[in-house]
């Protein structure tokens, strides 16, 4: 199992609007598409960035549920509105959790 951190980068001054977008329709709809978010969180002295935890028991897991959420056309539709948003690409950082981590 594994955990990805997703860093998005909002456009000045839009970080509270990402923050809306992706916690009432972006993540919902990859949480139906069973990906599995574990939360989401603003970011303490930088207003426009945005971070999101998810969870993959394995990289076969991980490409199965990215390929349901790029396949569906409500994501395609979401992508739009994320670009409009967004400033720059997301920034992801991949971790595994050790054998004393509470995340296990």
């Amino acid at each position: 199992m594994f955990y990805e951190i997703r860093t998005e980068h909002a456009r000045p001054g839009r970080g509270a609007e990402l923050a809306r977008y992706l916690d009432e329709t972006v993540i919902p709809l990859h949480q139906e598409l069973e990906m599995r978010v574990v939360g989401s969180f603003t970011v303490a002295g930088d207003e426009d960035a945005v971070v999101w935890i998810r969870r993959f028991e394995n990289d076969t897991d991980r490409e199965h549920i990215l390929n349901a959420v790029h396949r569906d056309p409500r994501c395609a539709a979401l992508a739009g509105t994320v670009a409009a948003l967004t400033a720059a690409p997301a920034s992801t950082v991949r971790l595994a959790p050790t054998a004393g981590s509470l995340l296990r």
